[in-house]
């Protein structure tokens, strides 16, 4: 009996002890948890300071960048001339995208003339890159500051298909002999009182009217070459020169 009340004793003492043990547990988890959300709290506090620090900054330096005031006496292109260069840049994007449309219906599987469709492709190309010229000279004289939206517009292919090699070659002349007249208008109107712009017409006449003669001649003779072929041989004729291109 005696035995027994001890026992019993004892594990109402270790049942105390044990009770004892978890509120004092409890206790520090509540600590460390409201310590935690201070801490939560101040580091919330620090990134919200060091952002409006940082905005400040971007503020101060924003305001740093603004466009310094220097004489435009250098930008001395006419109205008349900047407004040739802006047509001849659409006239040189209307052309690629009809020689892209050219190399598209020849390399059709129905069509299948690989090597008309590359040299179209390549066409479409050269005449993007003249584009492309014409828009880094404007920047080079200063043109291009404002109002660049309006500077090409997407054109619409005039046509889509073609009755053979030789209808597409002589459609590529009627083309080039456009582009040319183009440039030989625009260099007339620079190069004329009261504008004399001479660096201008010197690189329009000694790179792309160069190239566009040379190019003219070659598609003159490669329609003669052709046209011989077919008049002989037939579709056999378009087909052998397809081989050449």
């Amino acid at each position: 009996m005696v035995k027994l009340i001890a026992s019993l004793l004892l594990l109402a003492v270790v049942a105390q002890a044990y009770g004892d043990f978890k509120c004092a547990l409890s206790k520090q988890e509540s600590k460390s948890f409201v310590r935690e959300l201070q801490r939560e709290r101040e580091e919330h506090q620090l990134k919200e300071k060091q952002n409006l620090s940082h905005e400040g900054q971007d503020q101060e330096c924003k305001g740093s960048l603004a466009v310094p005031e220097i004489t435009k006496d250098w930008v001395d292109m006419k109205d008349a001339c900047i407004k040739g260069m802006r047509n001849q840049i659409q006239e040189e994007i209307n052309a690629s995208y009809q020689y892209l449309a050219m190399g598209a219906y020849f390399s059709r599987d129905t069509v299948n003339r690989p090597g008309f469709a590359e040299h179209f492709f390549k066409a479409a190309k050269e005449e993007r890159e003249h584009g492309s010229k014409l828009v880094e000279y404007l920047s080079m004289r200063g043109q291009l500051t404002e109002g660049v939206s309006d500077l090409i517009n997407v054109p619409t292919v005039a046509k889509q298909e073609w009755t053979d090699g030789a209808a597409a070659l002589s459609d590529a002349l009627d083309l080039e002999i456009k582009v040319t007249k183009s440039i030989r208008k625009l260099i007339q109107t620079c190069e004329n009182k009261p504008y004399n712009h001479y660096h201008l017409v010197d690189y329009l006449t000694g790179v792309y009217l160069e190239e566009q003669l040379h190019g003219q001649r070659e598609l003159a003779g490669k329609l003669t070459t052709l046209k011989k072929m077919m008049d002989t041989n037939g579709e056999l004729g378009e087909f052998l020169f397809d081989k050449t291109l």
